[in-house]
């Protein structure tokens, strides 16, 4: 056995053999986080309703409940904060035991409060996620009662704000396994802490990876601040076992740059170390990450689009084949637009099945409108949407009329308003909602797939080659001079989604711009780069 598999068994040891109730990990991307969940639940007596796993994202979840089926209950932290407030009628104030969750209903209700108010309206879901004193969440809380309805943070919010009082209301479990704690904003931090105090924890983060402070107001300044504060027992997870040595090196060359600049300040110091005993065949294979320049990036000359296809097409079948045994993807573009949309065109036009889903936006529309009104005839919710759906000129009145929430909207909606849809509602016909067989309408696509999305995107992603294009100066960094500490993580996270090979692409003019590359790209050491220069004469001398 290798020095290095002694120390992995023996720092998954002290945290198995730990009897502390309060557990923090910090650990890198790759280290084996999940394992060590499956060693924890395995060695747990009970069955898998005493144990719960929450985490951040959809991507996350769904792989921890691949890999943790029959341990856990597995879940988001919104979807167990839903279940509670369907289960729990203390923690409903207001809320039917029927109520919809409705993402979108905080766009409806913030244009309530500009009709009723007649005034800019507040930030609603900044003051929940950041538990803000000075606040205006009564007014969201009564409107989403009125409703009958909840939205993804105030699903959290109001379980937070009962369950303050009588935290029993959260359950008590066994264990409980948190992932990813860098991406909770302070409102989700809170339900963590009262689950903190009613059941055994473990908590893994890593502060190097929290890249959702400008959608979601997350903050790395929570792991921090258990990390210091002395209530929970610190454990670290030191060797990648999902990348190379390269891009171990790499990440290690770019946290001591930011270093050296003064930047990070505050991270939690962590070791983040090559594992030879499972890496060392894909490290010999690729001992070098592909920096690759093309003279020009436009429509018409696609040189980005046209290199990934090529480089796609020189990777061995086994290595397509292992990803997809593995239940990942073989290649992941990260990409903003416009270079996202360009090399998207391109690989589709040489057939290659490009996966681009993203979170699909709230659907404030006449359909989503008549499938509750369907239902509910007198529906506060689904006649609030079709109001927006279509802005009449009595919009603002009869949304006035409901300020007191004591009047149902269908009884101040104009009679020939309402008579005209309830007309409509009796000869609806709901669209065929048959989903497609995916699988089958990819059979003409080229193998293998291609993941294409944005850094925030790739979280809880890894493949066995990783494309980060676009990467300039005046786009990360925004400013080379005031480089912030959310673009070195942005950075840090693409490298290491990687599990054999990484290619990182710039421009040196993008239609007429000219291009500066990253300065980023200065941080590691060219011992670990390999220059590829794509101009005119590489495709000429390419077959």
């Amino acid at each position: 056995m290798s020095n290095e598999e002694d120390l992995l068994r023996a720092a998954i040891a002290r945290v198995l053999e730990s009897p502390s109730r309060k557990k923090l990990i910090v650990a890198g991307p790759g280290t084996g986080k999940t394992t060590l969940f499956r060693l924890m639940l395995e060695g747990s007596e009970g069955s898998p309703d005493n144990f719960l796993v929450l985490t951040f994202i959809n991507n996350l979840r769904n792989d921890l409940e691949r890999d943790l089926s029959g341990y856990a209950r597995v879940s988001t932290l919104h979807s167990y904060c839903l279940g509670l407030l369907y289960n729990t009628p203390s923690l409903r104030s207001g809320l039917s035991s029927t109520f919809r969750c409705f993402p979108g209903l905080g766009s409806l209700i913030r244009a309530d409060w500009t009709h009723i108010e007649d005034s800019q309206a507040p930030h609603f879901i900044r003051e929940m996620r950041g538990l803000s004193e000075d606040n205006h969440i009564q007014f969201y809380l009564e409107r989403g009662s009125y409703y009958d309805a909840v939205d993804f943070d105030d699903t959290v919010y109001r379980v937070l704000h009962h369950a303050r009082s009588a935290p029993e209301a959260l359950g008590a479990y066994n264990l409980v396994l948190i992932d990813e704690y860098q991406d909770f904003n302070r409102m989700e931090a809170g339900i963590i802490s009262l689950l903190s105090d009613e059941s055994p924890i473990l908590i893994v983060g890593d502060d190097d990876q929290a890249l959702y402070s400008q959608l979601r107001d997350s903050s790395w300044d929570y792991i921090r601040e258990l990390y210091r504060n002395g209530a929970y027992e610190i454990h670290e997870l030191p060797f990648c076992m999902r990348s190379p040595r390269v891009i171990i090196e790499a990440v290690n060359n770019v946290i001591a740059q930011a270093r050296q600049r003064h930047k990070l300040q505050g991270r939690i110091e962590k070791p983040y170390r090559y594992f030879a005993p499972i890496k060392d065949p894909d490290s010999k294979s690729y001992p070098n990450i592909d920096l690759v320049r093309t003279s020009v990036q436009r429509k018409n000359a696609n040189y980005m689009g046209r290199y990934i296809a090529h480089a796609i097409n020189s990777i061995p079948r086994d290595e397509i084949d292992e990803a997809s045994s593995g239940g990942y993807p073989p290649i992941l573009v990260i990409a903003a637009d416009p270079y996202r949309s360009q090399i998207v065109e391109h690989l589709e036009g040489e057939g290659f099945n490009v996966d681009t889903r993203r979170e699909p936006s709230p659907r404030i529309d006449r359909l989503s409108a008549f499938e509750i009104l369907t239902e509910e005839n007198f529906s506060n919710l689904g006649w609030r949407i079709l109001l927006e759906a279509e802005k009449p000129t009595f919009l603002s009145e009869a949304i006035c009329q409901t300020a007191d929430i004591s009047q149902q909207l269908f009884n101040v909606v104009p009679p020939d308003f309402k008579d005209r849809i309830l007309d409509e509602l009796k000869t609806w016909i709901p669209p065929n909602g048959e989903e497609t067989d995916l699988d089958a309408d990819d059979n003409h696509q080229r193998e293998p797939k291609v993941r294409v999305t944005s850094f925030e995107g790739a979280k809880g992603l890894s493949a066995q080659h990783v494309f980060i294009a676009g990467l300039h100066n005046g786009e990360l960094p925004r400013d080379p001079n005031e480089i912030q500490d959310l673009e070195i993580c942005k950075f840090i996270v693409g490298l290491t989604r990687t599990c054999k090979k990484c290619y990182l692409l710039f421009t040196r003019r993008f239609a007429n711009q000219w291009k500066s590359p990253s300065e980023f790209l200065s941080w590691i050491d060219d011992d670990c780069l390999s220059y590829i220069n794509v101009d005119k004469q590489f495709w000429d001398d390419t077959p």
